[in-house]
């Protein structure tokens, strides 16, 4: 799947961008082509808990935009955390498409 990344104060290692290559093929076979997918992975540093890391991915299909935010202590988590999201939410839209169909 193509897609644009952004990043805000961190690298990301080759693990995770392999993570976060299948997460995204995973949610490929939700929504079919054309659509525009921006990822964007942020490190917030004034969190006195730590450093906390904010991933964010947005779905553009048609005239829907699927988004999701969600933040955890690594990267691979949050990135995890905001597919599993995404993919609810593109399977719930899937399921109301076809009950009206």
């Amino acid at each position: 799947m193509k897609y644009s990344l952004r990043t805000e104060h961190i690298k990301l290692t080759s693990q995770d961008k392999e993570k976060l290559e299948d997460c995204l093929n995973r949610l490929e076979k939700h929504v079919e082509p054309p659509f525009v997918t921006d990822v964007s992975i942020i490190q917030d540093t004034h969190h006195l808990k730590g450093n906390i890391i904010r991933c964010i991915i947005m779905i553009e299909h048609g005239k829907k935009v699927y988004r999701a935010e969600r933040s955890e202590d690594t990267v691979q988590n949050a990135i995890d955390a905001v597919c599993a999201a995404l993919k609810s939410e593109l399977a719930s839209d899937h399921d109301k498409r076809k009950q009206h169909s």
